[in-house]
């Protein structure tokens, strides 16, 4: 309701009404106290109306000067100062406008009344004093909403601003893994083009299908899982193309991970990140699982590699720095990416919460 009336309230239209609204409301409060003090039904009635539109109009007025002040942040003190000056004489300009009213009355239509056993001056004064704290009250009020509006329009346009660096971040980021990802790739083609020219045809095959699918996707920042283990079973076709039965590969995820969405190409630089530091350049094989499970509301990932977690396998590098990145960008405080060492395993964990934020 508070949100609504400050979106309504700097509305023109709903401001006179709402403005309209609350100068009827201090009328029929001043209407009832002259009432009280028995003065003459029609004679109340016409200075209470009267006070009532000049209320009104001169509010009106208020809210243009505020207007033209500008932004309420600069020289506040000197801003309070001015809005105290203002309301004072507004105030002092009712009041004699009211009191030659009432002076009128009293020419053409004589009664009595307790008003008129007060000196004019002292009935100018006290009423003077009385619509000054109106005018502040109004005053105050207004400022107050405006401001509230004001900073929520900063916030919206900081979040903004902010939702579109972070997609320009994602696109760059994703403009630095392909690269990264063909360097590796075309130096295994060239590596195994003089002994293994075959398997070299065939490399060149699987990367042909890899990068076409990258152009297919490379608007798509989110995409379900479906789509991402796809893509790394293409990546791992090639790789399986240059080390054969040295590389085993396997991939557990059940249907129901599947249709989860997740950033795109996320797996990608952890599954490089494996082959860079595993057994694959000894004789030894390689070893490549990689699984999904949902827990609760959590979609955890695994992707584990045969070797050792040494001092330069802590996550450093492009790839992964960039996964940290789009994980605080697309899960704020919802995510949990570890790499730790398990039974010869390195084991690369991505805990997920939730949906990914959409910017």
């Amino acid at each position: 309701m508070l949100q609504s009336l400050r979106q309504n309230l700097f509305h023109p239209p709903r401001f006179w009404r709402i403005n309209l609204i609350l100068w009827m409301a201090f009328g029929l409060i001043a209407f009832l106290i002259r009432s009280v003090m028995r003065e003459d039904f029609l004679r109340a009635l016409q200075i209470t109306l009267a006070a009532t539109l000049l209320g009104f109009a001169l509010s009106g007025a208020l809210r243009r000067i505020y207007h033209q002040f500008g932004p309420l942040r600069t020289h506040r003190s000197s801003f309070v100062f001015q809005a105290l000056l203002i309301t004072g004489l507004t105030a002092a300009f009712h009041s004699a406008i009211l009191q030659g009213l009432i002076s009128f009355l009293d020419l053409t239509w004589p009664t009595s009344s307790l008003g008129q056993t007060v000196p004019l001056w002292q009935r100018w004064t006290l009423f003077s004093v009385l619509m000054w704290f109106v005018y502040l009250t109004w005053s105050f009020s207004y400022l107050w909403f405006k401001a509230e509006l004001l900073v929520q329009r900063e916030r919206i346009e900081e979040l903004n601003a902010k939702a579109e660096v972070q997609k320009m971040e994602l696109q760059l980021i994703r403009f630095q893994l392909d690269p990264h990802f063909l360097f590796n790739s075309l130096n295994g083609i060239a590596a195994e083009i003089p002994a293994h020219p075959r398997i070299a045809s065939t490399m060149v095959d699987e990367l042909a299908t890899y990068l076409k699918y990258s152009l297919d996707h490379r608007h798509e920042l989110i995409t379900p899982l479906a789509v991402e283990l796809d893509a790394t079973a293409s990546y791992l076709r090639i790789q399986k193309a240059r080390f054969g039965n040295k590389l085993q590969t396997r991939i557990t995820a059940p249907t129901a991970t599947r249709k989860i969405f997740v950033p795109s190409f996320i797996l990608q630089p952890i599954v490089e990140n494996a082959f860079k530091y595993g057994t694959a350049k000894s004789s030894a094989r390689l070893t490549l699982l990689i699984t999904a499970q949902i827990k609760s509301d959590h979609l955890i990932l695994q992707v584990k590699n045969s070797g050792k977690l040494s001092s330069s396998h802590k996550g450093s590098g492009l790839g992964l720095d960039a996964v940290r990145r789009r994980l605080a960008v697309r899960y704020p405080n919802r995510h949990r990416f570890t790499l730790t060492e398990d039974e010869g395993f390195v084991v690369a964990t991505l805990d997920l919460e939730g949906k990914p934020c959409s910017v």
